[in-house]
């Protein structure tokens, strides 16, 4: 298998097009010290940061990436990736063909969502990015390299084998297919914490109808759309208090939350303080149930 690469470094902005004849060459994508790359082809992609930082913004929303975090994409999502001052960002953007193989491989498919990879994972797959990049390499060799760096790639989401045996569905390929489509509204939902999405605008985006969508949503992660939607703006607004630069109105709007009163009362809901008083203490919920004095002086 012939495989194409692309390397980036100290600033460097590049755009990856696919190539008359080339749309069923995979290409390794190395990102270093500030470079970045725009996606500007229908392809699926996958992309580690090793160390570092990095942001991607794409179809589904807008991510902030630290050392060992990883993401997988599907082919509509035009990813804009760009690394940190002293990051490496290593990312594989897979052919139609390759993708296609993936999804119906018994050991290695792929879905999109984010996650985290332990040193050691990380270790292994820049040892064989590295062995991938040796000028001179037979394709056979080649593609024995890619398809261990893809199991590797898949290991990073093992615990997704249990979540898919949770889908509706009689067969493993159709339980698959429904895990996808959730994984594809719940990594939407990760990327966009400022937006509060009715369940038809997230059936939708599943291309399922709602009744079904909820059945599924809920087998698969255990809770409904609503909740999660609610539980991921929530958390977002939890850190924005602790960071100080908003108001707490200006959190919950900006947090998808029609009006103080309600971002409040879901915020209390969830964390089991007001939202002040959560800033007030730093964080710390139990400090704050330990003042009650506290508690009582301030409501929103």
């Amino acid at each position: 298998m012939r495989i194409r690469t692309l390397s980036g470094d100290r600033g460097q902005l590049q755009e990856l097009h696919w190539p008359p004849g080339a749309h069923e060459r995979p290409t390794l994508a190395t990102l270093a010290r500030g470079a970045g790359l725009a996606l500007q082809a229908g392809a699926a992609s996958i992309w580690l940061v090793v160390r570092g930082s990095a942001e991607l913004e794409s179809q589904e929303g807008r991510f902030a990436l630290g050392a060992g975090h990883w993401i997988y994409l599907d082919r509509e999502s035009m990813p804009v990736v760009r690394s940190g001052s002293r990051a490496l960002v290593l990312g594989l953007v897979l052919s139609a063909g390759l993708q296609a193989r993936l999804q119906q491989s018994a050991y290695a498919p792929m879905y999109p969502g984010r996650g985290e990879a332990p040193p050691r994972a990380r270790r292994g797959v820049l040892s064989l990015w590295r062995r991938l990049l040796r000028p001179g390499l037979h394709p056979a060799d080649a593609s024995v390299l890619l398809g261990r760096l893809l199991r590797a790639l898949a290991d990073l989401q093992d615990d997704c084998s249990a979540l898919v045996e949770r889908c509706p569905g009689r067969t493993l390929h159709r339980r698959r297919q429904v895990f996808a489509r959730m994984q594809r509204v719940m990594l939407y939902l990760e990327g966009h914490p400022e937006r509060a999405l009715t369940t038809l605008q997230m059936a939708d985006r599943a291309s399922m109808s709602v009744w079904y969508f909820i059945r599924a949503f809920r087998a698969v992660y255990g809770e409904t759309p609503q909740a999660a939607s609610a539980r991921l703006r929530l958390q977002r607004a939890a850190r924005l208090l602790l960071e100080g630069r908003m108001a707490v109105g200006e959190v919950g709007a900006a947090c998808g939350f029609e009006n103080n009163c309600s971002f409040s009362r879901a915020f209390r809901a969830q964390f089991g303080v007001p939202p002040s008083i959560y800033r007030l203490h730093g964080g710390s919920v139990a400090a704050a149930l330990a003042n009650p004095v506290d508690m009582h002086g301030q409501a929103g």
